[in-house]
């Protein structure tokens, strides 16, 4: 793909505007969410571990379902999909607010799935309403703007919640959230989302439910007869895999291997935003010259050696320099996968692609849960660590060969590499 656009000029088209402010307003309360019920857990669970990988699952789970939502987002109108959600993701938050005691902590676990189930369709209405939005020279940007947002969200969303909660209360915060969702929901009203006609699901079905089923088996058979996409979504798998399991795993790290305090966490994921920030600034510019394959596979290739840095480093300097190489590549490669993904596929069928995106992203996840989980606690965390690094760092290797197939039928497409 040829992307020589930078952000501002891509920023100047309205809609895609008032998308991305909408994407960012709604991240922000998200962040005072995630505060809010880390909170709430510390001060109430007696088991403050076992409480967070709880929390960690009811986020997690509803992404492993999220294949069937594109089913919605192909058939109906993608902007009614995303208002619909914003809506309910509004009030379904405020379910936290009856947590007061350990025994209701389960209403902050079902708020937090039933928040990410509906999110579950509204990012791939998202995701696939941008190829509609912008055209296909700035695809790559455009993503990173919205790759972006994780990161302006985490450090604005985070730092407020802190300077709510303590002046007020975990309510408070969790008010915001349901406001900045309904917010959300205004600013996608005044948004022109244009989407082609929706593809016919099978003749002989006679109710809802049958057309339901006709149109998921038919984007299964979509994607399972389409080897560049199944690629493309192995690739993204292991590149969340890589980055999930480095956050759950960094206080761990800290404390046992460098015998420093878990505040320096702080540091670190600072040190990581700013990784995230430059690789959302560059992809612009490198892709200008290197094509999307060689963007992947370099960048997951430097992840994996980021990853391992973490391991190996004798000081905190190093490892901080990790962690910038791993929000940077992060960025990039995942940036790129979205964008070669919206290129590959057709608007009838884009919706089911993303949602089942969101399925592998969450199946990288609940991998990260598991391994640091489980092997975190039993081989230590800098072998977890070595064994995600040199996952990573072969998945880049491969995928110079496994993506190109996709980068070949993208030039066919005429959406050119770099020149």
């Amino acid at each position: 793909m040829n992307n020589k656009t930078d952000m501002l000029t891509v920023l100047k088209n309205r809609d895609f505007l008032t998308l991305w402010l909408s994407q960012l307003i709604s991240k922000v309360g998200d962040n005072f969410a995630v505060v809010a019920a880390l909170v709430l857990i510390n001060e109430l669970a007696t088991r403050t571990g076992l409480a967070v990988v709880a929390l960690g699952m009811a986020v997690t789970l509803p992404q492993l379902f999220a294949m069937a939502s594109g089913v919605f987002v192909d058939r109906f109108s993608r902007k009614g999909v995303m208002i619909a959600s914003d809506i309910l993701r509004a009030l379904a938050i405020l379910l936290a607010l009856l947590v007061t005691n350990a025994g209701h902590l389960y209403l902050l676990y079902l708020a937090a799935f039933l928040v990410m189930a509906f999110g579950a369709v509204y990012i791939p209405a998202r995701n696939a309403s941008i190829p509609n939005m912008v055209p296909e020279e700035h695809l790559l940007t455009a993503n990173a703007l919205i790759q972006a947002t994780e990161l302006v969200s985490l450090i604005a969303g985070a730092s407020l919640a802190t300077l709510v909660i303590g002046l007020t209360s975990v309510a408070t915060a969790f008010i915001v959230d349901s406001l900045t969702f309904l917010a959300s929901a205004l600013f996608l009203l005044v948004t022109r989302i244009p989407q082609g006609p929706p593809i016919p699901v099978a003749t002989a079905s006679r109710n809802e439910i049958r057309r339901f089923w006709a149109g998921f088996v038919e984007g299964l058979r979509y994607i399972a007869g389409n080897k560049h996409l199944l690629q493309l979504m192995a690739i993204t798998t292991v590149a969340t895999l890589g980055l999930s399991a480095t956050v759950l795993l960094a206080a761990a790290y800290f404390k046992q291997l460098l015998g420093m305090s878990a505040q320096y966490l702080g540091l670190l994921q600072a040190t990581e935003g700013v990784g995230m920030a430059l690789g959302a600034l560059l992809i612009s510019t490198y892709a200008s010259w290197a094509r999307s394959r060689q963007i992947v596979s370099v960048t997951m290739i430097i992840l994996g050696i980021g990853i391992l840095a973490f391991a190996l480093a004798p000081g905190y300097w190093l490892v901080l320099i990790g962690a910038l190489i791993v929000g940077l590549c992060v960025v990039s490669a995942r940036t790129t996968l979205a964008a070669m993904t919206q290129a590959l596929v057709p608007d009838s069928q884009r919706g089911r692609v993303e949602s089942a995106m969101v399925t592998v992203i969450g199946i990288g996840t609940m991998g990260a849960l598991i391994i640091s989980g489980l092997l975190g606690d039993i081989v230590g965390p800098e072998s977890v660590f070595i064994f995600t690094g040199l996952v990573v760092l072969s998945a880049g290797i491969a995928s110079i060969y496994a993506l190109r197939g996709a980068e070949e039928r993208l030039l066919n497409n005429g959406i050119n590499g770099a020149e």
